[in-house]
This record gives C-alpha cells, structure tokens and sequence, in this order.
C-alpha cells in the first residue's frame, strides 16, 4: 500500500466570509469547492506548507495573514492538518492550474458542489 504525504490547508477568513476554490479537472475532486492547500513536502512544517501553497495557487502573500492551527483531519485518504488564516482584507487571487474559480462566501451562500467534509468542517469553524 502506497504511503501518501501528510497535506496541509487553510481557510482565509475576513469578515465572516471563507475563501474557497474551485479545483480544476486536473486535480483530485474536479470541480469542487476546497481549501487552499497541498501534501507537506520534505523539511517543511505543516505551517510553511500552507504559506506555499497560498503563494502558489493564488498568488496571496500571507505576511498579514495570522495563522491558527485548527485541527488535524484523518476521514480522508491522509492525515490533513487544518489551519485558519484571519486576515482584514478579502484577497484577490491569481489562480494557478489547480483551481479554476475562486471566491469569499459567507456560510449562508456557499458554492455547490464542496469539497466531501468542507460543509462539516466549516460547521465547527463557526459553531453553526
């Protein structure tokens, strides 16, 4: 059995709205609506890798950006470590091949179809 790396995340926050992204059809679940994020490389934290991933795949910088662990997820294929990001603009993004659309929802107007375990997630976040 294939040992996968571990993936990081996080949700961007500002002004009770998340940023979401659209995955490309070239990624794992095509076309839905996920975090930022991607698989923990060699000599890298679960905290850098998100900071990467963010540069990568939407051009953010996250220097005013304050990270917060959230959780470690394990009801996927590999253990996924969760982490907000507060933040007190809603960014623009420059997407990369990974993702096709991006946006600031609020919990009440959430794109369709999410991520498999983003809605419960996102649940907890907010305690609604």
């Amino acid at each position: 059995m294939e040992n996968k790396k571990s993936a990081a995340g996080v949700i961007l926050i500002c002004n009770e709205k998340v940023l979401l992204a659209k995955r490309s059809y070239k990624c794992n679940y095509p076309h839905k609506w996920a975090v930022i994020g991607g698989a923990i490389d060699e000599n890298e934290t679960s905290l850098m890798t998100i900071k990467r991933e963010l540069k990568e795949e939407t051009q953010i910088e996250s220097k005013d950006i304050q990270f917060v662990f959230f959780e470690k997820q394990l009801g996927m294929d590999r253990p996924f470590d969760l982490y907000l990001g507060f933040c007190d603009e809603e960014y623009s993004c420059i997407l990369d091949h990974e993702n096709d659309d991006w946006g600031w929802f609020s919990l009440d107007n959430l794109p369709r179809p999410l991520f498999p375990t983003l809605n419960k997630t996102l649940k907890k976040i907010f305690k609604k």
